[in-house]
């Protein structure tokens, strides 16, 4: 009785192995002769086929084991090629059906280390089925320690990254990458490059790269191309900015990982540059509110050496236009004219779409675009938006060469600054009350008159930046404000009193503006008489008194304010 338990039993546990291992020898050794060419393993089948408890312990042990399993993969390497998937299914086999007996062979100090790593060499699948089997047994091969394999790191979203996170990656994408500059302090300089990243929510994350780890990003965040970045160092920003919804920023350096994501099917990233649109630049001119902007670049001004603020530099003005058919001027200088202008005059056989990353809005010349030292210019950028601006450009080519070479408009008020409803006028009190403006120009509309009489409607200016100089000791000489020299430039002046219901205040108007009010030119006035100018003058106060007008004004230079005494000019007019 107790024979024919040990038979039931052994049926159960060891039928799966038994039965694979019979059959295989079957099929490759149908002669006995050929089976009996190494006792060995005939002695082991008949302990395993009549004696199983023996042979089960026989296949514990730990030098038969051994052997037994090196004679078959290295010592009969026919048989072991051919016996790999039926050794493997017959190991599962004592996982699945065997879980004991199973357990034991996986933790076998000589057996375990040598399967482990077949499995995971040559059946991966198979492999990671036995892992998952045997994740709570811990071995030490004696052959030498395997080397342990670092966890994948987790795929997260950049708001999922911050100080505590560890052994992460994100998918990026690279939405502004700088060029390398220097910070000095004293005799204390240190380079840095600024970079700009993006994920699928929509979150952005500023970056930066220090000294030498910036020769590493050489080649590396390209604008527009997406990356894996992991193990980079989170820091707190000191203060979140106003439309930032992630509170750090990243320092990468030696340690970090970036890797370009060339996978198929990666998530489609949004378009991150809130746009303004050329009809509400007038809102934002003079002030510090910096915009970001897109255009096709329809024309490159020569560059030209000139002086601010005592300082020479190099600007050159590039015109861009987008569908709303404004045409403005972006003015280039320091290395963004010696490197992103240069690029642009280069390509402007085929009118190059650029975006312009923190860009300020000014009234130097009627309403245009300056380069702020934080600014971007991105040439030909890989995007779906500049794709279909570039095929509106090609629709509209001829129109567009007529107003930026015929007409001019990038010059002209009546295209940059067209009349506003009644919603965008501003009182003329809350223009008091404000010093400077709190939304930086305005538009006002009231009753106008001459502000007081004066015995000419103009002044000298330099012919280049129109800022006032005195004739006499001025012309000849070089403009303090500009560099170039002056000659005999008249241009027209008039100066009002606007009045509304809540006030009123003095403005001047300039140059075009002032002609169209006067009704003749500043060359004309400049030729005539002092007392052919004061009868003009008297003519003009009459035709003007207690007309009504809608004005765009902004405060006026400290030279204007100074020899007019008015702190606001007029920018562009309209009847009202």
């Amino acid at each position: 009785m107790l024979f024919h338990f040990f038979i039931r039993r052994w049926i159960l546990s060891f039928g799966f192995m038994a039965s694979v291992f019979y059959l295989r020898f079957l099929l490759f050794y149908p002669a006995i002769g050929g089976v009996l060419h190494d006792g060995f393993y005939v002695l082991f089948l008949g302990f395993l086929l009549f004696c199983p408890a023996i042979g089960g312990i026989s296949l514990m042990h730990p030098r038969f084991s051994h052997v037994l399993y090196l004679r078959f993969f290295l010592f009969y390497p026919a048989i072991g090629g051919v016996l790999h998937d039926g050794f493997y299914v017959l190991f599962l086999g004592f996982l699945l059906f065997c879980p004991a007996i199973g357990g034991i062979s996986l933790m076998h100090p000589r057996f375990s280390h040598v399967l482990y790593l077949r499995f995971f060499l040559f059946y991966p699948a198979i492999g990671g089925m036995a892992t998952a089997a045997a994740s709570t047994v811990s071995f030490v091969p004696e052959l030498g320690a395997i080397p342990s394999v670092a966890a994948a790191p987790k795929l997260l979203r950049i708001s999922n990254v911050s100080e505590s996170t560890r052994g992460w990656m994100t998918l990026v994408h690279v939405v502004e990458a700088d060029r390398v500059k220097v910070a000095s302090h004293g005799s204390i300089s240190k380079s840095f490059r600024l970079f700009r990243f993006g994920d699928s929510q929509g979150i952005k994350v500023s970056a930066i790269v220090y000294d030498d780890n910036v020769p590493c990003v050489d080649g590396l965040l390209l604008p527009f191309r997406k990356y894996y970045i992991s193990n980079a160092e989170i820091r707190r920003l000191a203060e979140l900015p106003p439309d930032c919804f992630y509170p750090f920023y990243w320092v990468i350096n030696s340690d970090t990982s970036i890797r370009e994501a060339t996978d198929v099917g990666l998530p489609v990233l949004p378009f991150y540059f809130g746009l303004r649109s050329y009809d509400s630049l007038h809102f934002v001119a003079d002030t510090n509110n910096l915009i970001n902007i897109m255009g096709v670049v329809v024309n490159s001004l020569p560059a030209r050496d000139v002086y601010v603020e005592g300082i020479l530099r190099r600007e050159r003005d590039i015109i861009i236009v987008d569908q709303g058919k404004r045409p403005i001027i972006l003015t280039l200088f320091g290395d963004y004219e010696s490197i992103e202008g240069r690029a642009i005059e280069n390509l402007m056989h085929a009118m190059p779409i650029i975006i312009a990353i923190r860009v300020r809005v000014t009234t130097k010349k009627c309403l245009s675009l300056s380069i702020h030292p934080s600014s971007i210019v991105l040439v030909c950028p890989d995007v779906l938006e500049a794709k279909l601006l570039d095929a509106w450009c090609t629709d509209n080519i001829s129109e567009l060469v007529r107003l930026v070479f015929d007409e001019r408009a990038y010059l002209d008020p009546t295209v940059l600054l067209p009349p506003v409803r009644d919603l965008t006028v501003t009182t003329i009190a809350d223009v008091l009350s404000c010093d400077p403006f709190d939304w930086g120009n305005a538009w006002i509309k009231g009753h106008v008159e001459v502000a007081w009489p004066c015995a000419r409607s103009w002044h000298m200016a330099c012919p280049h930046c129109y800022e006032l100089y005195d004739y006499a000791t001025t012309l000849g000489t070089l403009c303090l404000s500009c560099g170039l020299g002056i000659y005999a430039f008249p241009r027209a002046w008039i100066r009002l009193t606007v009045h509304d219901d809540t006030g009123y205040v003095n403005v001047i108007a300039l140059g075009a503006e002032a002609e169209r009010l006067i009704g003749v030119s500043a060359v004309y006035m400049y030729a005539s008489t002092d007392d052919e100018n004061f009868a003009l003058y008297c003519r003009v106060s009459r035709q003007i008194k207690r007309s009504k007008l809608l004005l765009y004004i902004k405060r006026s230079t400290d030279v204007i304010r100074t020899e007019t005494t008015t702190r606001y000019t007029v920018v562009a007019c309209y009847p009202a």
